[in-house]
């Protein structure tokens, strides 16, 4: 994977970019907001020595998990904030979950989008203002894989079939070393493509690993250029940028002409003889805009977008679920329990190729949840920027305009109040209590499911902006674990791997291995 080449490099840019940072701070002493970050306590920053924060800041290219953990135990558990340093965005308040309504406030008090620019750097990374200004790809998703996510249980359901065959093989009998996280991202991006551009595309081993790199390019080039200091970005933002661009030029290559079919046939046809896809959709709602937004070019990259942020966190969660539950010491009760299920499943309601059948899997809906739960992408996450009024907390707390602030999610997670034996994975923690026909009779209605979000479960967000692709990544997920449990004996090669954190993302599994062996 280009991602195992490219962390070194990312470190070592980091470092200098962050030096660069601090010297353009020194000279042109630009924090405003100093008196404020005076009165928050700090954790992570040393307490003797030269240069603390700087020092503070280089260990955050790596510690920021250990940092937040510490500081959530001694001030968030007291519903206190806290403020920890960060490489590439300055110093962050942490605020504890009595807070999270915070996040719900109007986007001139808690600046969502401005945050999210500074962290992707789409002038650079993506180019066109319009397809970050006006983000219709998302009410594509909001309105139609939320309430239509059933649609797509039986298209899915047969392209993992054909991705799990192609990726992990059909000869049953004997064992194979697979990678985990590459062979997973190819199944999901298959999956999900058949959802997002149909036949034949999703199977374009051309577009789909094109795509791969035009993804890892982009997350790689946002992380360094966040990094800079303002001044710098204009002058290497562009050149960083490059290779997504040389990426994106591959993946239109091909999408460009799929879409110039569709649009004709869209244009042609009566609205009853219309395909009813992702792509459809897309231009329905792109024709509601100027004529700009029906360029062929345009559309092909919204649908990268949405490829981009979509497929790269499900097969981040998939390829975690698989080597949780593998690693499991109790595994063997585990695969036999979701097994049992899925058997009375299909008895009773059918293969998992409906969204009826898919949802009776309770087991492993509580087995994706747990792993969502114990091995979340970010550590700081659900971060804003405070507006120009500030924010007052009462108590005399007032956090300034211009100030990020975050959520502990990860810390929360690991939080023995909320979860019980917070650090050991258990696949049935959200179905047990709903075991045996009582609980049973409360379970559709009461059980904590894997899209459900909470004070305690913050892997998808919180509130306003919580991911509206949840329900469908949910449901493939379960589908190919599903597949997975049927088709598969899974054996971890040696214990699952350590996560490793850089910045504030908790790496994807790039050198873990498994062996698998074909059952049916």
């Amino acid at each position: 994977m280009a991602w195992t080449a490219h962390v070194p490099l990312l470190l070592c840019l980091v470092v200098v970019c962050f030096c660069a940072r601090k010297l353009y701070r020194r000279i042109t002493d630009a924090d405003r907001n100093d008196a404020f970050w005076a009165s928050v306590p700090t954790v992570g920053v040393p307490t003797t020595g030269l240069l603390p924060w700087t020092r503070a800041a280089l260990y955050a290219i790596t510690g920021t998990s250990r940092t937040a953990l510490e500081g959530y135990g001694r001030f968030c558990k007291n519903n206190n904030l806290f403020a920890l340093p960060s490489t590439g965005a300055g110093a962050v308040v942490a605020i504890p979950p009595s807070l999270l309504s915070l996040l719900n406030r109007s986007e001139s008090q808690v600046r969502a989008f401005d945050c999210q620019i500074e962290n992707i750097q789409p002038h650079y990374m993506i180019g066109d203002r319009g397809l970050y200004e006006n983000i219709l790809h998302f009410e594509v998703v909001r309105k139609h894989m939320t309430k239509d996510v059933g649609y797509f249980a039986a298209s899915t359901a047969e392209e993992l079939h054909v991705a799990f065959s192609d990726v992990w093989g059909t000869k049953t009998g004997e064992w194979t070393e697979i990678p985990v996280f590459d062979t997973c991202a190819r199944i999901i991006a298959r999956a999900s493509n058949r959802a997002f551009l149909g036949l034949p595309l999703c199977r374009d081993e051309t577009l789909l690993e094109q795509t791969r790199l035009y993804a890892n390019a982009v997350y790689l080039g946002s992380a360094i250029i966040t990094a800079l200091p303002q001044a710098m970005r204009p002058l290497l933002g562009h050149l960083i940028a490059l290779p997504a661009k040389r990426y994106l030029a591959k993946c239109q290559e091909i999408l460009v002409p799929f879409i110039q079919d569709r649009l004709k046939l869209w244009r042609e046809r009566k609205a009853s003889e219309q395909p009813n896809d992702a792509v459809q959709w897309m231009i329905e709602r792109c024709s509601k805009f100027d004529a700009g937004e029906m360029e062929p070019t345009r559309i092909a990259q919204r649908l990268l977008i949405l490829n981009l942020v979509s497929i790269f966190t499900t097969a981040y969660a998939f390829a975690n679920c698989v080597l949780d539950l593998y690693g499991s010491e109790h595994r063997d009760d585990f695969v036999a329990g979701l097994r049992a299920e899925y058997y009375s499943v299909v008895q009773n309601h059918g293969a998992p190729t409906t969204k009826a059948a898919v949802d009776r899997l309770y087991r492993l809906d509580s087995t994706v949840r747990e792993s969502l739960r114990l091995s979340a992408f970010g550590i700081i996450t659900l971060q804003r920027i405070v507006g120009d009024s500030g924010l007052d907390l009462g108590d005399g707390i007032h956090i300034p305009g211009g100030v990020r602030i975050g959520i502990p999610s990860q810390a929360i997670h690991f939080d023995a109040s909320y979860h019980e034996n917070p650090l050991a994975f258990d696949a049935f923690r959200f179905s047990r209590p709903f075991e045996g026909p009582e609980g049973q009779r409360r379970q559709s209605s009461d059980q904590r499911l894997s899209v459900n979000i909470d004070e305690s479960f913050l892997t998808y967000g919180y509130g306003k902006h919580a991911c509206p692709g949840r329900w469908f990544a949910s449901q493939l997920m379960k589908q190919a674990l599903a597949y997975m449990l049927h088709h598969y004996d899974v054996e971890l090669v040696g214990k699952r791997p350590e996560k490793k954190a850089v910045l504030n993302m908790i790496l994807p599994p790039l050198d873990a291995r498994i062996r698998i062996r074909r059952r049916t």
